[in-house]
């Protein structure tokens, strides 16, 4: 009998497994049992036609405007968009303490429009913007008069208060915190009495009269919503064609017919959920998504013939999985005392939500969901701008962009500025308001993070080499670990700088390190590589299989 085995058969097989792209991502479950193309870890990257790449930059665009930050005086205390109905052009407007900046991103320029004298705005108030036709309006609280301006360009004048006599039998336009245009009608949160925890068990929704913002008719346009409970409202949001979603604290309502309210009715979707933060609303289509005490849940349509409604809300009951189970641990580490300040926003068909994390006290990070893949694809965190300020988003803004825009755009805005998402060809900018250089620009740390290959059993291998097919341009630079499991140990195999553009099959050692699972992480350090596929090889005794690709 031969003492070698035959021509051509090695005496150890070489399995293989990987993944062929980057789907999304799931921590909630074991990283050993997750399917192909799902990642551990997303930080930093988009997935996206399952590729993972690195995000682009934020670019801090309010250079030309002569502010400087100092904090309740020149602070930023909230922004939003305002269109000129004359002209079609949509401009950034932010509220410092004594004017009101309109920024036009065309030509990087702003105009300042002062409050009337005595006039302030203060962090206390809660303050928001509203556009209502011509005029924007700023809420002050519930202890200042609102605030309007004409929107007239080519004679800009100053804000004036919103008082006077109600042209009609109702009432002027109540102090407020915050309110939309809906249906020809200013739509208000009215607050009767003041709850210190942030909330008031007596608001109800107050709608004025058609084309009269300045004219509110209690009798048929007031609507007490969850009277006699302890909840209280937090937000609201038009859906369809003429219904307003509504939602408290710990329950989700419904308004009917609110172009003619007299016909208006009313109809409890869930008690189930609630909403944590008004400034997490968003819409995409049908689908409505929001921060809940559960995690980030969704409305979506249905129909209930009981209620005579045509177009209803499916209910939403306990039993219903909220959106970011599959990032159950990374959306435990939300600082939940300080959530009611997290704000969404659905732009290029993804969900960003912007949630204050670990000690934050604002939102600085932003957990992304893909809504056509139905993932989530990253949570991004960026770095602190000038003064050790840390970047954070206070409201997003969608906005043309630029003298020839071909596409809007969305903007950040907190206390300090306003930042353009996802458009620096690579580093995050430093800036702030007062700040005229670009030193403070910072490399963007992707990081990912593959499942755990096993090659489907528990035995111990002896890993081998990898494979990872990446994209490059001159000088992106990352560094790949591989991660092995019991004994748990991570090893960095490889550092690479792109010395051009490149689209190549890189091969690197494991260090041959033993383990019965290993992932591979990848930690970019410099530019935007992208990242196609993965594998790794291993050796184990006996094995007469090979385990493809997934």
């Amino acid at each position: 009998m031969s003492r070698y085995r035959s021509y051509g058969k090695l005496d150890d097989q070489v399995l293989s497994e990987g993944d062929r792209g980057f789907r999304g991502i799931d921590s909630y479950q074991e990283k050993t049992s997750l399917e192909g193309g799902f990642v551990e870890t997303s930080e930093n990257m988009r997935l996206v036609g399952d590729l993972a790449e690195t995000r682009k930059g934020i670019d801090f665009l309010a250079g030309a405007v002569t502010l400087t930050y100092s904090a309740g005086t020149e602070q930023i205390f909230c922004s939003t968009l305002f269109s000129d109905p004359a002209t079609g052009v949509e401009f950034v407007v932010v509220a410092t303490k004594d004017k009101a900046i309109i920024w036009n991103d065309a030509n990087n320029s702003g105009i300042a429009i002062d409050y009337p004298g005595g006039e302030v705005v203060a962090e206390a108030d809660g303050a928001s913007f509203v556009q209502n036709f011509e005029k924007l309006i700023l809420f002050r609280g519930t202890a200042k008069r609102p605030l309007e301006w004409d929107g007239d360009f080519s004679s800009p004048s100053d804000f004036t208060v919103k008082t006077g006599s109600a042209s009609g039998a109702g009432i002027a336009c109540p102090n407020t915190t915050f309110g939309i245009s809906f249906r020809n009608r200013l739509i208000i949160a009215n607050p009767k009495t003041t709850n210190p925890t942030g909330g008031d068990s007596n608001y109800s929704v107050f709608m004025s009269d058609l084309l009269d913002s300045n004219n509110f008719t209690a009798a048929d346009s007031q609507f007490r919503l969850n009277k006699g409970s302890a909840d209280f409202l937090v937000g609201f949001i038009p859906y369809q064609e003429d219904q307003l979603i509504v939602f408290f604290r710990n329950s989700i309502h419904l308004i009917n017919n609110v172009a003619t309210t007299s016909a208006a009715n009313t109809y409890e979707i869930t008690r189930q959920h609630g909403c944590v933060a008004r400034k997490s609303i968003a819409q995409s289509g049908p689908q409505t998504f929001f921060l809940s005490d559960n995690g980030v849940v969704v409305l979506s349509p249905g129909t209930d013939p009981a209620k005579g409604l045509g177009v209803a809300i499916s209910k939403v009951t306990g039993e219903t999985i909220p959106m970011t189970r599959q990032i159950q641990d990374q959306f435990e580490d939300v600082n939940f005392a300080h959530a009611d300040k997290a704000c969404g926003v659905v732009y290029d068909n993804k969900y960003f939500l912007a949630v204050p994390t670990g000690s934050s006290t604002v939102p600085n990070a932003i957990f992304v969901y893909n809504l056509l893949t139905s993932t989530w694809v990253s949570v991004d965190s960026y770095p602190a701008m000038a003064g050790s300020l840390a970047f954070h988003v206070d409201d997003w803004v969608i906005c043309s962009h630029g003298s020839n825009p071909t596409k809007r755009r969305l903007f950040a805005c907190n206390d300090t500025g306003w930042y353009l998402m996802g458009e620096n060809a690579s580093d995050d900018s430093g800036r702030k308001i007062g700040s005229s250089s670009e030193s403070g620009t910072t490399a963007i740390a992707g990081k990912l993070v593959t499942r755990a290959y096993t090659l489907g059993n528990q035995e111990v291998k002896r890993w081998r080499r990898g494979q990872l097919g990446v994209n490059t341009v001159n000088n992106d630079a990352f560094n790949i670990k591989v991660n092995t499991l019991d004994p748990d140990a991570s090893t960095t195999v490889l550092s690479h700088t792109a010395s051009g553009t490149e689209e190549a099959l890189l091969r690197f050692g494991t260090g041959r390190t033993r383990g019965y699972g290993a992932q591979v992480e990848i930690n970019v350090t410099a530019g935007r590589p992208s990242f196609r596929h993965v594998s790794l090889d291993a050796i184990q005794d006996g094995a007469n299989i090979r385990t493809e690709v997934a």
